[in-house]
């Protein structure tokens, strides 16, 4: 069983930047995700990639309605490639999985894929490790141990760390 200082389950735009913060103070850390790429909903299948299309759709829009005011004459019709739409995006959304990569190797972060639950306190089981690693940082371990697990709020008025609710202590 690996041991962890901190164990962040998800690395979307919340998780892998409370991992990166984690392992800069010194703790050993690791991130769980359950797509294939580091970035969680977010940058796989929401945010990113639907951003990537609408900015593409967008750019077809001023094409087609605004660049004349602009004196850009088109010859001939506009026509979107929605394959080449796709490609792009696909595209961006490697790019930005990539970037995640990096900073998780570059901060020592061990990376596992699968779904992370809790067994206990202190253990989080994660059943997709009996596959083959996905990248250089992948780990395979079935459980991780933590030392502590603590759920804390942000205080976005005062900029502080709120205590955790007493359930938790």
């Amino acid at each position: 069983m690996s041991k962890y200082d901190v164990v962040v389950i998800g690395s979307g735009p919340g998780g892998y930047v409370a991992a990166i913060r984690c392992a800069q103070l010194g703790m050993k850390t690791a991130i769980i995700e359950k797509y294939d790429t580091l970035g969680g909903t977010c940058l796989n299948v929401g945010c990113i990639p639907s951003k990537a299309m609408l900015d593409s759709s967008h750019h077809y829009h001023e094409a087609t309605h605004n660049f004349t005011k602009h004196g850009i004459d088109i010859k001939g019709t506009v026509n979107p490639n929605l394959e080449q739409m796709i490609a792009r995006k696909a595209e961006v959304v490697s790019q930005t999985c990539s970037g995640i990569d990096f900073l998780m190797d570059k901060n020592k972060i061990d990376v596992h894929h699968g779904m992370g639950s809790f067994v206990d306190k202190n253990t989080i089981k994660n059943p997709r490790t009996e596959k083959k690693p996905l990248s250089k940082r992948t780990k395979l371990s079935l459980q991780l141990e933590v030392n502590r697990i603590t759920f804390q709020e942000w205080n976005q008025t005062k900029r502080e760390l709120l205590p955790p609710p007493r359930r938790w202590n």
